[in-house]
């Protein structure tokens, strides 16, 4: 009996799977807490991001660990300026969404556009970045971290950077 070797390389259909992520044209979708100021919210969706805010979620005045839930059960990439989601002990990458905390400097929007780099690949593959990924985001760098990721292929790696 003649067996189709191409049909059963299971490296093709992880390539498959890799390339429906991309055909999704999914859009980066964010959550910002109480610390995200209204300006770079605003910044945010002039660059074709969806962001809710904690308000519209009703979530105002809540715990940190209410804000984490919400954005990781709805998939969105939570964006704040409070430094205390970078603690690993208290908010570890297992139990959180993606993260990214800025340092906005003074504010300006100069500023908060620089700091805005760090989210190139989350404007280019959304898909990607639903949890376990931590970017601690300043206006002249950032540095992130993250868990291990489970590939398409079913093949785990730890990445950090």
């Amino acid at each position: 009996m003649w067996r189709d070797l191409k049909a059963e390389d299971p490296g093709r259909k992880a390539l498959q799977q890799f390339l429906d992520f991309f055909k999704r044209k999914a859009k980066a979708r964010f959550f910002a807490d109480e610390n995200f100021p209204e300006q770079a919210i605003n910044l945010l969706r002039a660059k074709g991001a969806k962001v809710q805010t904690n308000r519209e979620a009703g979530l105002r005045g809540h715990a940190d660990q209410d804000q984490l839930a919400y954005a990781r059960k709805n998939g969105l990439v939570l964006v704040t300026c409070d430094r205390d989601f970078l603690d690993e002990r208290r908010y570890p990458h297992i139990h959180c969404p993606a993260i990214f905390v800025f340092d906005f400097g003074s504010g300006s929007l100069e500023e908060m556009n620089q700091a805005f780099n760090c989210l190139a690949a989350v404007f280019r593959t959304p898909q990607f970045y639903d949890k376990w990924c931590k970017v601690d985001a300043k206006r002249d760098c950032w540095t992130g971290s993250s868990a291990t990721l489970l590939h398409a292929s079913g093949a785990a790696s730890n990445v950090a950077t």
